[in-house]
């Protein structure tokens, strides 16, 4: 396995992201969060562990490991996966995400790549530190697109699935949906009655 840190480029699939070609069609945005006794190797997948530790022998040829992603010990410890102090971890280390902006926004570009898995071996699906760079990134590629305008609003409950088929991300922060690209920005807006 591969131990990646900041200052360094991260190996594999990452260090290509400055040869992609913006202008193609990239392939939609895709992140999960996976417990490491549900992991099935994919060549379609990305690994990345994002625990502080990793024992020996558990990590696979070509998955990679981000310590420098992790929340700090203290931190973790005072946690104690207790559903009770849920928030407070959360806001705390979203916190400490959003002053990681390179190596989230390397992340948000891998998930564009192939399927990004962000291993954890503590907590539950719903409360893990995993899920927290998960939604993380899923804002960061809502940001982006925002920005690019691929905005869908209103009553959009008719074409839910059709939005959902196409790629498109719900952004919480606008309460609207977001698209991958003009095109399926367009294919959802002629399904919606009215001018938009």
């Amino acid at each position: 396995y591969e131990n990646v840190s900041m200052s360094e480029e991260i190996p594999g699939p990452v260090s290509e992201i400055s040869r992609v070609d913006s202008s193609r069609t990239r392939p939609a945005f895709q992140v999960c969060s996976m417990q490491e006794d549900h992991l099935i190797s994919n060549e379609n997948q990305i690994f990345v562990w994002i625990e502080s530790n990793v024992p020996q022998g558990s990590m696979k040829q070509g998955h990679l490991w981000l310590p420098e992603l992790c929340p700090e010990a203290e931190s973790v410890e005072w946690f104690s996966f207790r559903a009770d102090r849920w928030n407070e971890f959360s806001r705390r280390y979203r916190s400490k995400l959003s002053n990681m902006q390179e190596l989230c926004e390397k992340l948000r570009c891998l998930a564009h790549q192939s399927l990004l898995t962000l291993v954890y071996r503590r907590g539950t699906p719903a409360c893990n530190i995993a899920i927290i760079i998960e939604k993380h990134l899923v804002q960061l590629e809502c940001q982006h697109r925002w920005e690019a305008g691929l905005m869908i609003g209103g009553y959009t409950s008719p074409v839910k699935s059709e939005i959902e088929a196409l790629g498109g991300l719900w952004f919480n922060n606008h309460k609207t949906w977001m698209m991958p690209d003009e095109k399926s920005w367009r294919s959802i807006i002629n399904l919606l009655p009215g001018d938009f």
